[in-house]
């Protein structure tokens, strides 16, 4: 995926997430995945099909210190491609999705840095 151009620190830990890709006659279309990983303007999660470049995707996520909520965010695509297992093969059906948030109100983003805080605090790293 090239050179770095990550704005902020991302860490490694799986959060659950929903995400909406598409709308047809029948309303949105909703999968489920785990992020890979997450940072305060963006995160990569693995997807079931490849997006174009600045495609729009609303998100679901669930936040530990909120559980039972789902919170909404919204992301444009910067990259998205297969999958490779570490010998190099493609993981069929399966891509590497990275997005940038959009239109994140305050406290949206006061929680994503309040839960990387505390993840970098408590559980020491993970950092990426």
């Amino acid at each position: 995926m090239g050179e770095e151009r990550r704005k902020s620190v991302r860490i490694k830990k799986a959060l659950t997430v929903r995400y909406s890709y598409g709308i047809d006659k029948d309303g949105k279309k909703w999968d489920i995945t785990a992020i890979r990983d997450i940072g305060e303007t963006g995160m990569s999660i693995t997807t079931h099909q490849r997006f174009s470049l600045s495609d729009i995707v609303t998100f679901l996520i669930k936040i530990p210190s909120r559980p039972l909520e789902w919170i909404e965010f919204t992301g444009r695509v910067v990259g998205s491609e297969e999958l490779r297992a570490i010998s190099g093969e493609v993981v069929a059906g399966s891509h590497i999705t990275r997005v940038e948030f959009i239109n994140l109100k305050e406290d949206q983003k006061e929680l994503i840095r309040e839960y990387i805080t505390w993840f970098l605090t408590k559980e020491g790293g993970g950092k990426k």
